[in-house]
């Protein structure tokens, strides 16, 4: 083998080894937001979901309130943006919730522990309606809890 070859199979090597990282990171945050999705009792979708070049993996979850749930489609209604990220160090799996910081390690088949996670972003979302929000206009579709990526 050259040492070209030997060079391109290290690149293979490596490359796979980041894809295989990365698709482990996207189903544990697909199975993390489905389960959140139940905790909650409504749809929680995923969206801005970027790596940095660490592997670290950026998104944000929105959660759709209404003033009246049994007719969303006649009152109110507003989008609560969450900023989460997700790194995977040995065999768990860090979320931290921004801007709070607020980190919690996890393993793919401890699901009882995800409630601590959802119920901090249960308890951080209710915070905000309930201390003193002041822009409830019909024109603020959507409250930002988190940061934008």
């Amino acid at each position: 083998m050259s040492k070209f070859e030997e060079l391109c199979q290290a690149y293979a090597a490596a490359r796979k080894d980041y894809l295989e990282s990365m698709q482990m990171r996207q189903d544990f945050v697909d199975s993390f937001v489905r389960k959140m999705s139940d905790y909650f009792q409504c749809p929680v979708e995923k969206t801005d979901v970027s790596f940095d070049e660490r592997g670290i993996m950026y998104f944000s979850i929105l959660i759709t309130l209404y003033e009246n749930p049994s007719q969303p489609e006649k009152f109110a209604s507003e989008i609560v943006n969450v900023s989460l990220t997700l790194d995977k160090i040995l065999d768990n799996y860090v979320v931290v919730i921004l801007p709070w910081g607020k980190e919690f390690k996890l393993f793919w088949d401890e699901f009882n522990k995800f409630e601590e996670v959802y119920e901090f972003i249960f308890e951080k979302i209710k915070e905000a309606y309930t201390s003193g929000i002041t822009d409830l206009s019909p024109e603020n579709k959507t409250r930002n809890l988190g940061w934008e990526f």
